[in-house]
Protein backbone atom coordinates (compact mmCIF):
# COMPACT_ATOMS: atom_id res chain seq x y z
CA UNK A 1 0.00 0.00 0.00
CA UNK A 2 1.28 3.45 -0.86
CA UNK A 3 1.12 5.95 1.99
CA UNK A 4 1.71 9.67 2.24
CA UNK A 5 4.48 10.35 4.76
CA UNK A 6 5.22 14.05 5.15
CA UNK A 7 6.56 13.77 8.71
CA UNK A 8 9.92 12.54 7.49
CA UNK A 9 10.51 15.49 5.17
CA UNK A 10 9.06 18.02 7.63
CA UNK A 11 11.69 16.91 10.15
CA UNK A 12 14.48 16.90 7.57
CA UNK A 13 13.54 20.43 6.45
CA UNK A 14 13.20 21.74 10.02
CA UNK A 15 9.50 22.53 9.61
CA UNK A 16 8.25 22.68 13.19
CA UNK A 17 4.66 23.70 12.41
CA UNK A 18 3.61 21.54 9.45
CA UNK A 19 -0.07 22.52 9.60
CA UNK A 20 0.72 26.24 9.36
CA UNK A 21 3.30 25.52 6.64
CA UNK A 22 0.70 23.68 4.54
CA UNK A 23 -2.01 26.32 5.01
CA UNK A 24 0.44 29.09 4.15
CA UNK A 25 1.42 27.01 1.10
CA UNK A 26 -2.15 27.10 -0.21
CA UNK A 27 -3.90 24.07 1.27
CA UNK A 28 -7.28 24.54 2.92
CA UNK A 29 -7.22 23.82 6.69
CA UNK A 30 -9.12 20.52 6.40
CA UNK A 31 -6.69 19.15 3.80
CA UNK A 32 -3.64 20.49 5.66
CA UNK A 33 -4.80 18.70 8.82
CA UNK A 34 -5.27 15.39 6.97
CA UNK A 35 -1.90 15.65 5.21
CA UNK A 36 -0.05 16.66 8.38
CA UNK A 37 -1.45 13.64 10.22
CA UNK A 38 -1.06 11.20 7.31
CA UNK A 39 -4.79 10.45 7.34
CA UNK A 40 -5.14 10.34 3.57
CA UNK A 41 -7.26 7.87 1.62
CA UNK A 42 -7.14 9.76 -1.68
CA UNK A 43 -4.48 12.08 -3.03
CA UNK A 44 -4.99 14.42 -5.95
CA UNK A 45 -2.21 14.72 -8.51
CA UNK A 46 -2.22 18.51 -8.29
CA UNK A 47 -1.76 18.19 -4.52
CA UNK A 48 1.21 15.89 -5.00
CA UNK A 49 2.74 18.47 -7.30
CA UNK A 50 1.96 21.32 -4.88
CA UNK A 51 3.53 19.39 -1.99
CA UNK A 52 6.63 18.66 -4.05
CA UNK A 53 7.00 22.32 -5.04
CA UNK A 54 6.56 23.50 -1.43
CA UNK A 55 8.97 20.91 -0.04
CA UNK A 56 11.44 20.98 -2.95
CA UNK A 57 11.23 17.22 -3.42
CA UNK A 58 9.91 14.46 -5.66
CA UNK A 59 6.86 12.23 -5.09
CA UNK A 60 9.23 9.45 -4.00
CA UNK A 61 10.33 11.64 -1.09
CA UNK A 62 6.81 11.97 0.34
CA UNK A 63 5.47 8.48 -0.37
CA UNK A 64 6.18 5.24 1.48
CA UNK A 65 5.39 1.76 0.32
CA UNK A 66 4.28 -0.91 2.77
CA UNK A 67 3.64 -4.29 1.11
CA UNK A 68 0.10 -5.62 1.55
CA UNK A 69 1.18 -9.23 1.89
CA UNK A 70 4.14 -11.51 1.32
CA UNK A 71 3.40 -11.78 -2.42
CA UNK A 72 4.01 -8.03 -2.83
CA UNK A 73 7.23 -8.12 -0.84
CA UNK A 74 9.62 -9.21 -3.61
CA UNK A 75 13.14 -7.80 -3.36
CA UNK A 76 13.18 -7.11 -7.10
CA UNK A 77 9.96 -5.09 -7.14
CA UNK A 78 10.51 -1.45 -8.22
CA UNK A 79 8.41 -0.16 -5.29
CA UNK A 80 11.20 -1.29 -2.97
CA UNK A 81 12.87 2.02 -3.93
CA UNK A 82 10.34 3.94 -1.80
CA UNK A 83 10.07 1.45 1.03
CA UNK A 84 11.28 3.27 4.14
CA UNK A 85 12.86 2.07 7.31
CA UNK A 86 12.40 3.74 10.67
CA UNK A 87 15.76 5.44 10.26
CA UNK A 88 15.42 9.11 11.16
CA UNK A 89 17.39 11.95 9.69
CA UNK A 90 19.19 13.69 12.54
CA UNK A 91 21.61 15.91 10.66
CA UNK A 92 21.66 18.59 13.36
CA UNK A 93 22.70 16.10 15.99
CA UNK A 94 25.45 14.71 13.74
CA UNK A 95 26.75 18.16 12.85
CA UNK A 96 26.82 19.33 16.46
CA UNK A 97 29.38 16.63 17.30
CA UNK A 98 31.59 17.22 14.29
CA UNK A 99 34.91 19.09 14.50
CA UNK A 100 35.06 22.52 12.89
CA UNK A 101 37.38 21.48 10.06
CA UNK A 102 34.91 18.75 9.02
CA UNK A 103 32.03 21.25 9.09
CA UNK A 104 34.04 23.52 6.78
CA UNK A 105 34.56 20.60 4.37
CA UNK A 106 30.84 19.85 4.38
CA UNK A 107 30.03 23.52 3.76
CA UNK A 108 32.34 23.53 0.71
CA UNK A 109 30.67 20.39 -0.65
CA UNK A 110 27.20 21.86 -0.19
CA UNK A 111 28.17 25.11 -1.91
CA UNK A 112 29.73 23.17 -4.80
CA UNK A 113 26.61 21.00 -5.17
CA UNK A 114 24.21 23.97 -5.02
Amino acid sequence: MLQLNLGRIFKARGIEQPYKFLVKGGFVPFTAHKYKNGKVEQLRLDHIEQLCVLLNCTPNDIMDWVPNDLLDDRNDHPLQAIRRTDKKIQIGKLLSKMPLHKLEEIEKMIIAAG
